[in-house]
This record gives C-alpha cells, structure tokens and sequence, in this order.
C-alpha cells in the first residue's frame, strides 16, 4: 500500500461509551452520485456473503481490504460475523454494474484487525450489556428477551466515539483489483472530496437489492474531529451525494487518494437525502501497525 504521511497524526481521545451505533444492514450506496461506467474506481468493490450483499470495501494492499467495522461485527454479540471469520469465504466483485453475483470472485478471510479504539469500545460495550441486561430482567415488569436485546445493541453515538474501520486479511490474491493509495494527511474543513460506493440511486427504492452499480459524487467537507469527519449532503447542500443507510466500506477520496470510509448519515430523508454523511478519519490512525 502506498501511504501519504506528511507529518505525525494527532492521538485519538479515550472517551466514555455514551450510547451505541446504529446498524443499518447492507451497504446499498450512492443517492445523487453518478454510476462509474467507465471504470474510474476499479479498486472499489462489494463483499457478498451467502449470496448477500453486505457492504463495500476498497482493496489498500496485495491481500487486505479496507471497510466499516460495523459491516464484519454483529451488532448483537460484538463478536466476528461468521461470514468473516478466519477460513470463511467471502465474495468479491469489482464490476461497476453488477446485476447478479457471477461476476464476484471468491476470497478466503485470514484475518480481521480492529483499531484498538474501537475493540475498547466493544469490550466497553459487553460490560454495559450485562449489566443492563441483568438489571432489566430482574424488574418484574420485564420486556421478553428479544425486545431487551434489540434496544441493547450498538446505536449510531458508538461511531462517533470509536473508529468504525476494519481491515480483512485476505488467504486469497486478487491480482484483477488493483490498489489504492492511502493518505493520512489531516483533512480541513471544506475540501472537496469524493464519495465511492456501491448501491441504490434512489433513497425511495432503498430496498431494492438485487442489483448494485457503483456510484461517486463530490461533496465538501463540513468538519474534521479526532475520529470522523463530516460531509454536505443531500438536505445541506443541493446535488450533494447521500449515503443511502450502511452504505458503509466505501471510500473518501481526496486528490484520488483514500482519507477516509464512510460510516454512517444523519438526518435522512427519502426525498432529499441526508443532512451530512460521517466518514471515519484516517489521519488520526496514521501510526496503526496493521496497516499493509
């Protein structure tokens, strides 16, 4: 991976747990960007498992990929998906236009790494969960289990506290992608970046998956903090992409280079997109030594 570090990043702050990230499902993509027909982001891909798609991702090594730790954690245990556990099988598919999963080719995980930021926070996590759990059904009144669990699972406040990236070790070479270059130059408010994904176009027919193209959009940068950074969409800016919800894994690119991976949106609206999108901030993570 060819990294872009012009000086020493700041430190991440260790905050509290606060509340919990919203899991939005599926990565869709793009709505108000422009589909990639004529191959500009090659590096950009989806993963697929079981025949599902489950997010986007951009490949940043020879075997590693680089997506939203959301998108290989399950909100319910905190643990791995089995989808990316060690041994198991993942699909990759690099194609602009993919109306099916044939096109996909399939790759075998080694390992996941996690920022130690945010498995802090999971563990953080775990400890409020039981806690919570235990005196939630000891109160005679008690919701059944399932309702108890739904309202304890990670919530979208976890993002902005813990950096939301993952990187997946492949066993696997993938000689037909090729490798974007990261940058960790700290961002300022209002540089014009771009948004890759993969997904729907339409936030009306968000639920409509049996296709995805992928799409890029420019948009400005609203503000930079120690672990995220924000961008104009949909409501805040006409013309400016909005994350359809998880459209989580894809990058940010800033004078072609990756800066970031889109996490979550705030204030979505079907009609007029959302009123930022969050992207988890790169620079702060320059001296991570899992990087390829």
């Amino acid at each position: 991976m060819a990294i872009h570090n012009p000086r020493r990043p700041l430190r991440l702050a260790r905050v509290g747990l606060g509340a919990w990230l919203l899991i939005a499902g599926a990565a869709l993509a793009l709505s108000g960007g422009s589909e990639d027909s004529a191959q500009r982001h090659p590096e950009v891909l989806s993963l697929r498992a079981d025949q599902r798609f489950i997010c986007s991702a951009v490949k940043i090594g020879p075997q590693t990929l680089l997506t939203a730790a959301h998108c290989v954690v399950d909100a319910r245990s905190g643990e791995l998906m089995p989808a990316f556990r060690p041994a198991a099988e993942v699909s990759l598919d690099n194609a602009p236009l993919q109306l099916s999963d044939k096109s996909a080719m399939t790759a075998v995980v080694d390992d996941i790494l996690l920022p130690d930021a945010y498995r802090e926070g999971l563990a953080k996590l775990a400890d409020y969960r039981r806690q919570r759990l235990a005196e939630l059904s000891s109160m005679a009144s008690a919701l059944p289990a399932e309702q108890l669990e739904q309202g304890l699972r990670m919530r979208y406040h976890f993002a902005e506290r813990y950096p939301d990236i993952a990187l997946i070790r492949l066993r696997t070479a993938t000689p037909e992608i090729p490798v974007a270059e990261v940058d960790f130059t700290p961002l300022a408010a209002g540089a014009e970046v771009e948004l890759v994904g993969f997904g729907c176009a339409d936030l009306l027919r968000v639920g409509n998956r049996s296709s995805a193209a992928r799409r890029s959009g420019w948009t400005r940068v609203i503000r930079v903090d120690a672990v995220n950074f924000y961008t104009e969409a949909g409501q805040k800016s006409d013309q400016a992409p909005s994350l359809c919800p998880g459209d989580s894994g894809g990058p940010v690119l800033y004078q072609g280079r990756v800066v970031g991976i889109h996490s979550v949106v705030y204030g979505l609206n079907a009609r007029h997109g959302a009123r930022s999108n969050m992207a988890v901030n790169l620079a702060p993570l320059a001296n991570w030594e899992a990087w390829p």
